[in-house]
């Protein structure tokens, strides 16, 4: 009698904390490299005992592949099972199967990404370390804003850097977010952030236009209501101490003030003549058969394809080939090149095919 319950508090450790504690739970562990700590503290907000189930686990995933000690790969694997959320019925993972070499973009954008996946790998470093942490009350998060027409890479890009990073990307749904009824946009999107801090996902919105879009003059409650949430999600980015990724194909439908408190917008140009010439000659797996005298530098120069354009030609040339069994020549990319170009509703004339009129269907 007159014992008082009083709750008390045990708050995720702080980074100059995590990484002290992933040091000494590691150092008892058998590593087949030395494993950055303080890199580990900024990519997972774990507590202590998720750190000691992740490394249990990597010791487990290593033993059954049959090695001795743990590498990088069993150790990234063991730290996203302890990762748990219900983004699932709003958000869709994606895989991450790009790096650096398939982002073919010009350098000031892709220096700019770097730049970016730079800050979250040194956030240790800057916000412990060197005091910054104890100067930002909130926005310690990442927001970054691709744009850029369709097709110009900036998926691949949000795939490129959640796999330099190690961590897993979750493309949300906006359909599933957005809702026509009073606040149920704001509920569903503080589920998405709230879910997704758990799991140190990245947030991929897609098209954030639609909810990005400028303010207008509020002149009925249907104005209000959507500038108000767009407000809401600018907050709730700003509150994500993780990685967060706003996709456009129309940059100049976002909202000035939204822009200025982003942290990095990277344009995607359309791809011009030197460009695509990169690409094409980087889309072919190298086990695909290609014919000798493939010329690439006509169809970089004639045909203004993006990326995801010269990509969808390439896989329907090389399908016109395997079943005519045949290796993929001018004949197949002219052909697919047609087709693509008729989604949307180009007709090539016989002169935009030169001197290989005769090999496109």
């Amino acid at each position: 009698p007159g014992w008082r319950a009083v709750p008390v508090p045990l708050p995720l450790p702080t980074l100059g904390e995590s990484r002290r504690l992933w040091e000494q739970i590691l150092a008892r562990y058998p590593l087949s490299d030395p494993q950055d700590a303080g890199e580990l503290a900024g990519k997972y907000r774990f507590t202590p005992g998720q750190m000691e189930r992740a490394a249990d686990d990597a010791l487990s995933l290593a033993r059954w592949q049959g090695l001795t000690r743990i590498d990088s790969a069993c150790l990234t694997r063991g730290c996203r099972r302890q990762l748990r959320h219900a983004l699932g019925d709003r958000a869709r993972l994606v895989e991450s199967v790009f790096t650096w070499e398939d982002l073919i973009l010009p350098d000031a954008p892709k220096a700019l990404l770097r730049s970016a996946c730079d800050q979250v790998r040194c956030r240790p470093q800057v916000l412990d370390a060197w005091g910054f942490g104890r100067k930002l009350s909130y926005g310690a998060g990442l927001s970054l804003l691709f744009s850029g027409p369709p097709g110009t890479g900036k998926t691949m890009a949000a795939q490129v850097a959640a796999g330099e990073l190690g961590l897993e990307l979750y493309k949300v749904d906006l359909a599933a977010v957005v809702s026509k009824y009073v606040g149920e946009t704001e509920k569903n999107l503080s589920e998405i952030f709230r879910e997704a801090a758990r799991s140190q996902a990245i947030l991929f919105f897609d098209e954030a236009d639609v909810l990005f879009s400028k303010r207008t003059e509020v002149k009925d409650a249907h104005d209000k209501y959507n500038n108000m949430e767009a407000a809401y999600l600018l907050q709730k980015i700003e509150e994500y101490p993780g990685l967060s990724v706003l996709a456009t194909n129309f940059l100049q439908n976002v909202d000035e003030a939204f822009k200025r408190r982003l942290k990095f917008i990277i344009e995607f140009p359309f791809p011009d003549a030197h460009y695509r010439l990169l690409l094409w000659r980087a889309v072919f797996p190298p086990q695909t058969p290609l014919e000798p005298d493939i010329d690439w530098e006509f169809l970089a120069q004639q045909f203004e394809l993006s990326g995801s354009g010269i990509k969808n030609t390439a896989v329907n040339a090389a399908y016109l080939a395997a079943g005519s069994g045949s290796a993929v020549g001018m004949a197949q990319l002219l052909t697919a090149l047609k087709r693509e170009l008729m989604k949307s509703g180009k007709l090539l004339r016989r002169e935009d095919f030169g001197a290989y009129y005769m090999l496109a269907e």
